[in-house]
């Protein structure tokens, strides 16, 4: 009963962190904005993190230790900091993708987590321990253990069909990335041995690689497309992009023999 309840806890918290992460993105840029990692309406960053609070606040008054506003503030800050960046961290190193990026913050810490955020969710803190966290605490004394659980399992199967349509997505858009990075560097390897009395034809095959690309970009589903559009950038992929970018102009550079070829010379 207490872990289908907890879960249940987590649920609603990670529904309630989207809604404010939706209707914060979308008021901020005009524009509808899912926010989130997975496909369904929950942030689990946030629904960790209240559940992380909740339990320690409770834990304390089980050991007869008296929280302060303040304590529970300096908590939150820290707890939220150590949580966002060790998510932050294990996204970008599993798919090489940012869902935030706090690098136009002040006193961040590589873009993960800045000082400005972490109060805010200090304050976030206060207000589900002392304002959310007695109305769910309320509402869950309605559910009976039996529902609780039927809830919990529920939760749980929609969690793990979510986690797993995001990570085969993202996993293959990754290896597709790679795919046509390495597709791309072998015909420009090709293209070099004999690039200088070949500028025109070489411009064609940097159009036809463009197209080529565009095409595959085209065919991603809709699904994919969602996935993909939630992260807000790709830091590989615009490492990547530079280099390929990088190698055109080195290229011909070559077959024309000139050393100032740019972007803006086209």
């Amino acid at each position: 009963m207490v872990i289908s309840r907890y879960v249940c806890l987590f649920t609603l918290y990670s529904v309630i962190g989207w809604i404010y992460e939706t209707l914060y993105c979308t008021a901020r840029t005009g524009k509808w904005a899912n926010r989130g990692f997975l496909f369904g309406p929950a942030c689990p960053i946030y629904g960790t993190g209240a559940v992380a609070i909740i339990l320690v606040v409770g834990l304390a008054d089980s050991s007869g230790i008296v929280m302060l506003p303040w304590q529970i503030f300096v908590i939150s800050v820290i707890g939220s900091a150590v949580l966002e960046y060790s998510t932050s961290w294990t996204l970008e190193r599993i798919f090489h993708a940012v869902w935030w990026d706090y690098k136009h913050y002040p006193f961040n810490i590589n873009g993960r987590v800045s000082l400005f955020t972490s109060l805010g969710f200090g304050g976030a803190g206060l207000l589900v321990v002392y304002i959310l966290a007695p109305y769910t605490e309320k509402l869950m004394e309605y559910l009976t253990p039996l529902s609780a659980e039927c809830l919990s399992l529920v939760f749980v199967f929609l969690f793990a069909v979510d986690i797993t349509l995001t990570v085969t997505v993202l996993y293959h858009f990754d290896k597709m990335v790679i795919r046509m990075e390495e597709n791309f560097n072998q015909n420009m390897d090709l293209l070099v041995d004999g690039a200088t009395n070949r500028t025109n034809r070489i411009k064609q095959e940097i159009a036809d690689t463009k197209y080529h690309v565009e095409e595959q970009i085209s065919a991603l589903t809709n699904l994919t497309r969602t996935t993909i559009r939630r992260a807000y950038f790709f830091r590989d992929s615009n490492k990547k992009r530079e280099s390929l970018k990088n190698q055109i102009l080195s290229v011909i550079n070559k077959a024309t023999g000139r050393s100032d070829f740019s972007e803006d010379s086209k």
